[in-house]
């Protein structure tokens, strides 16, 4: 005996039913790989602003090190400008000024006295064309 067979319309409805459930499950796939992409070319542009971020850190805290050192440095350059040994050697050298019992002399040149000029030699390269530039680049010597 034979197994009673099911009737032509519902074997269409099956196939139909087995396809559209196919169809769907391709759908959902391709929407699951397309957010995926979308997902993964997220993080790699976060991942990338990390790193730039990073650099950016460490480069700034170079910079704040560089500064707070010239900082120091100023610091101490304006503590030595504002010392009474500072001043005092200031106005004596560069002021011009002179102590209780010192006389200031400035030298004077003698009239009629002129300075020899210092002699100044001055080098010219040779010109050199462009043409002589790239045949020594090309075949390393000069034509």
């Amino acid at each position: 005996m034979q197994p009673p067979r099911a009737s032509g319309m519902i074997s269409t409805e099956m196939a139909e039913g087995d396809s559209s459930s196919r169809k769907s499950a391709r759908m959902w796939l391709l929407i699951a790989a397309v957010l995926g992409i979308i997902v993964l070319g997220d993080l790699n542009q976060r991942m990338t602003d990390a790193r730039r971020l990073e650099q950016d850190a460490h480069l700034l805290q170079t910079e704040v090190g560089w500064l707070e050192a010239e900082n120091t440095r100023l610091e101490t350059q304006i503590a030595n400008a504002t010392s009474e040994a500072f001043i005092e050697a200031w106005a004596h050298s560069e002021g011009k000024m002179v102590r209780n019992g010192e006389t200031l002399i400035i030298p004077i040149p003698a009239e009629g006295f002129v300075p020899t000029p210092t002699p100044f030699v001055q080098f010219s390269e040779p010109v050199v064309n462009k043409w002589e530039v790239w045949w020594a680049l090309i075949f390393g010597d000069r034509p």
